[in-house]
């Protein structure tokens, strides 16, 4: 028999409604399934983020707008699971199946691949099954953010300043920066 984890999500979030009243509405269980795959500590971290930490009364029922800005605030401030995530990218194991996981390049695949692979699967950061992928999609965002981080520190124009008076983008500004960015990491990139 399979588990169903949606189900399993809303049977622990009921125990919460049992003991206080406070109901998670049907699309708040929805979301805390799809953004985390099930993934226990995940589930949990929402549901503690909405109730302690955004002080949503237990007046109020938990609503998918509260799944969604409480999956902000845990990517945002990294809280100290996703903080170890973080910390597991500097293992090369790891990096060279999340790296191109992430970036959407083709993963190596040599004599280490499959040892290396079982490894970050282990560790819960790809699905258990195939495809490879990012084991849930907050993971795949505080990944995404860490492993860009260096290019957005480096980004010297404003966004704003890509914005007409009218509002609308600058297209033309916007293609001229990124054909003198290509040529820049072009020439830097045949260099080396």
């Amino acid at each position: 028999m399979t588990t169903n984890w949606r189900d399993e999500i809303a049977t622990l979030y009921g125990q919460h409604t049992t003991d206080t009243g406070q109901e998670f509405t049907d699309e708040a269980v929805t979301k805390a399934h799809c953004y985390t795959a099930s993934q226990p500590w995940l589930v949990n971290a929402l549901a503690r983020e909405i109730i302690v930490k955004m002080g949503v009364p237990a007046t109020s029922p938990i609503t998918g707008r509260h799944m969604d800005k409480a999956k902000e605030r845990l990517i945002a401030t990294r809280a100290t699971h996703l903080d170890s995530l973080v910390d597991k990218l500097n293992d090369p194991r790891v990096r060279r199946i999340i790296e191109p996981l992430i970036s959407g390049r083709q993963i190596d695949i040599d004599t280490a691949y499959h040892d290396d692979a079982a490894y970050v699967r282990d560790l819960g950061l790809i699905s258990p099954k195939s495809p490879v992928a990012v084991a849930n999609p907050i993971y795949r965002e505080v990944l995404s953010r860490v492993l860009a981080q260096p290019v957005m520190d480096s980004v010297t124009d404003h966004p704003r300043s890509f914005i007409l008076p009218d509002g609308r983008i600058d297209l033309d500004k916007l293609l001229r920066e990124f054909v003198a960015f290509w040529r820049e990491s072009a020439a830097a990139g045949s260099m080396s």
